[in-house]
């Protein structure tokens, strides 16, 4: 077997693992109920164009991820963790695929699996490609606009064009400006460094017409369900004033120094070693090399002149460091140097000790205040250990670095987010939510909301009509039986005294539930005269 189809058949199983494994396992988290519960919705209106979360528009948001999730859901006969999640995945492997054709027009095979075996085991891409959140969406329209654009470099194609221009809009569509701003941004350094001014041609700006069109349609058809002009404003407000008069997420000038490292682990030293690499020899870069050099440099400035700035906001510059980290390893696994020598040596003991590490896992359990009785976990950890040395053995003796740190990776990530975050996640607002479901349903009561209520929570509702919600205990109405809030919001509010002295009840989840981020864990208020059951437990519960 050639040695690139073995790696392709490895890296493969590795990310379907990675991508797949436990995929709806882990309750929803984060903002991932926005998603859901804005599809959720739609589906039960019948509509297309303005999800809703609690039957109030969402609509900052474009609509390519909710479109998706609907058709997971429609395919797969119904709306849960996984199918919300499949479309992200699904993106995720786009995002390879269309890396690996991008990275072939700088290298020959070898280093273009490379290549795309970095950007699977970035912290960037892997943190992301498992999370119903739009950012895995934008990467793979843009990887994919890029593809497109080196493909046809050195020609005037139509559907090449088409391609270029459609990518970038579902880039721009899945999350923002961006999207169509980084490819276009990319393919004009190119053409002002290399003069390559054939690509201003009649196909070009009919297949940037038609994509256009498509891109402001999507706006128009939001304005004309909601009969209002407010999504046009929106899309003001998200994409240009955000940037230049931000009315949240600001933060320093200089972070993307911190977050661009941040999303490049565990490669950051060998993004580092390339800056010396390139600095030593300014004087000979080739044309790959400036050209990702000004490509990262472009992408750079353009996130951090926006004022708007968040770790994620800047992942598009992610494939362009990875080009330049192998464009860095490339050369020196050919002709290495002390520093390059230096970072594999210290990588590799690094990974040698975290597989060791895992084989005694099992023995020192409880310092990690991991649960004593899941067997399944410890057997699991120390066949990741064994992995992990396998890897590293077998490169070593095949002679193909940094295969063995790239595969070591992929099994640290299927271990840590495909089997430990789902199986180690609290079920909280999961199980809060579809509890008080089916006590709402059983007692024809309807749930009433105290304060700020999670998207996530109103997923797990499920509720077919618009809850209530009030910001103080003295606006509650009298059909109000089954009162629920954040464990936060109880904390600060002394007006639960009068509720108490009426012989109103507090409940929380018993002990088996609960979050350690108290945002996650809610309360539910009811008379004494409606029977509440497990898992709810009087509160407080003892800890």
């Amino acid at each position: 077997m050639k040695r690139e189809t073995l790696l392709v058949l490895l890296l493969a199983a590795g990310i379907s693992l990675f991508l797949f494994l436990n995929l709806g396992q882990r309750p929803l988290w984060g903002v991932e109920g926005r998603w859901a519960e804005g599809v959720r919705e739609m589906m039960l209106r019948d509509s297309l164009w303005v999800p809703t979360i609690n039957w109030t528009p969402h609509i900052t948001k474009p609509l390519i991820p909710y479109w998706l999730i609907r058709a997971s859901a429609e395919t797969f006969g119904g709306l849960n963790e996984f199918t919300v999640r499949l479309p992200v995945a699904l993106c995720g492997v786009l995002t390879l695929v269309a890396f690996y054709a991008l990275s072939r027009r700088f290298f020959e095979p070898f280093f273009a699996l490379v290549a795309t075996g970095i950007l699977t085991t970035s912290w960037g891409f892997a943190a992301y490609a498992r999370v119903a959140q739009s950012e895995i969406y934008q990467l793979a329209g843009i990887v994919s606009a890029l593809a497109f654009y080196f493909h046809g470099r050195e020609r005037q194609s139509f559907p090449l064009y088409l391609g270029f221009w459609l990518s970038a809009v579902f880039a721009a569509l899945s999350k923002g400006l961006p999207g169509l701003t980084v490819p276009l941004l990319v393919a004009g350094i190119d053409a002002l460094l290399y003069t390559r001014t054939r690509h201003l041609n009649i196909r070009a700006f009919l297949a940037g017409a038609i994509a256009l069109t498509l891109y402001l349609a999507h706006y128009y058809a939001i304005a004309k369900a909601l009969k209002s002009e407010l999504p046009f404003y929106l899309f003001v407000r998200e994409n240009l004033l955000q940037a230049v008069s931000p009315y949240d997420n600001r933060e320093p000038f200089y972070v993307y120094f911190y977050y661009v490292p941040m999303l490049l682990l565990p490669w950051t030293f060998f993004f580092l070693g390339a800056f010396v690499w390139a600095l030593k020899r300014r004087a000979s870069l080739g044309e790959k090399e400036r050209l990702v050099l000004f490509a990262m440099g472009a992408v750079f400035l353009l996130f951090t002149l926006a004022r708007a700035r968040r770790s994620y906001y800047i992942l598009p510059i992610l494939p362009f460091c990875v080009l330049f980290i192998t464009l860095y390893l490339r050369d020196v696994i050919h002709r290495p140097d002390r520093l390059s020598r230096l970072l594999f040596y210290g990588y590799r003991i690094i990974i040698l000790l975290v597989g060791f590490g895992l084989l005694l896992a099992p023995f020192c359990w409880s310092l990690f205040r991991l649960p004593a009785e899941d067997s399944g976990l410890k057997i699991v950890a120390v066949l990741a250990g064994l992995l992990v040395l396998l890897a590293l053995l077998w490169c070593q003796f095949r002679a193909v670095p940094p295969w063995g740190l790239i595969l070591a990776y992929l099994v640290l990530y299927v271990l840590g987010l495909s089997v430990f975050t789902p199986a180690l996640s609290s079920p909280s607002e999961k199980i809060f939510g579809q509890t008080l479901s089916a006590l709402a349903h059983q007692k024809n009561e309807v749930p009433c909301a105290l304060g700020k209520v999670s998207a996530n929570l109103y997923f797990y509702l499920s509720f077919p009509r618009k809850i209530p919600v009030f910001s103080s205990i003295p606006e509650l109405p009298s059909y109000c039986r089954l009162v629920f809030f954040r464990e936060s919001f109880y904390k600060k509010k002394a007006a639960f005294l009068e509720v108490f002295k009426r012989g109103w009840i507090l409940y929380g989840l018993n002990q088996q539930y609960p979050s350690r981020d108290r945002n996650k864990n809610y309360l539910l208020l009811a008379p004494a005269d409606l029977p509440v059951s497990s898992p709810f437990e009087p509160y407080p519960w003892k800890k």
